[in-house]
């Protein structure tokens, strides 16, 4: 366990903000991993937390979306930290949420709801993901357009550097005032109702499709099954697979 410094804080929306801290000398890590966060407390064990990373490999500093949970015992006093302040943070990354797991296909999906957004962050930062499909999508479910916001700037990012990253934002608690990417339904409803398809412009399947998915559980059970049904699975005892998913909470 090492301990790193925060270098900013900004607060992207109501309780999701974006931390940047120090990388620590001769951290590593690959795009779609996490790390565990931590701070001391009063005569007990450091309260750690683990956060996907969304900043790239070659990034001189670590950057995490964070959203602030009433009540939780490490995001609120995360987020009221100020420049300078030390965190613990583990020696090294993990998780399995790599692109690596599910080659093949011609169109990668990145799904995320909320701040699960921050593994795609990372792998969109890094460009590998377009030398390997011919469309990638992004989607992003969240309640309101504001609770997007980094995907929005991620996106633009993404077209000014000349990438095939297409953007469809699932906002659930507005109607009003929605971009053209947006579409106002749950990410579920979407993908069901065959939304997401017909923006694809070609159906899901496992010879063409290969997915990423990101989020809170129930999300990711439901969009699981999903595919499930279309023969869309996961790697599985030495078995190729079209999907890998990580519960976000």
């Amino acid at each position: 366990m090492m301990h790193t410094k925060l270098i900013d804080k900004t607060e992207l929306a109501p309780r999701l903000f974006l931390l940047r801290f120090q990388k620590p000398e001769g951290y590593a890590h690959k795009p779609g991993q996490f790390a565990r966060l931590g701070l001391e407390a009063d005569g007990g064990e450091p309260i750690m937390r683990a956060y996907s990373i969304a900043s790239a490999p070659n990034d001189p500093e670590l950057e995490f979306l964070i959203t602030c949970v009433p009540g939780g015992a490490l995001s609120p006093r995360l987020v009221q930290l100020e420049p300078g302040s030390e965190i613990l943070i583990d020696d090294a990354a993990e998780g399995s949420l790599l692109p690596s797991r599910i080659p093949g296909g011609r169109t990668l999906w990145l799904m995320a709801t909320g701040s699960g957004l921050s593994p795609f962050l990372a792998m969109i930062r890094a460009g590998e993901i377009f030398e390997h499909w011919e469309r990638v999508f992004l989607v992003l479910g969240t309640r309101t357009l504001a609770d997007a916001s980094a995907a929005l700037q991620a996106a633009r990012a993404a077209r000014d550097a000349g990438r095939n990253l297409r953007l469809s934002l699932c906002i659930s608690r507005e109607k009003e005032g929605l971009p053209a990417e947006a579409l106002a339904m749950r990410i579920t409803e979407a993908l069901t109702s065959g939304e997401l398809e017909r923006l694809a412009g070609e159906p899901f399947s496992p010879e063409s499709s290969r997915v990423l998915l990101c989020g809170n559980p129930a999300f990711v059970a439901e969009a699981r099954a999903r595919f499930k049904a279309l023969g869309i699975v996961s790697p599985r005892f030495g078995r190729p697979g079209q999907l890998v998913a990580e519960n976000f909470w």
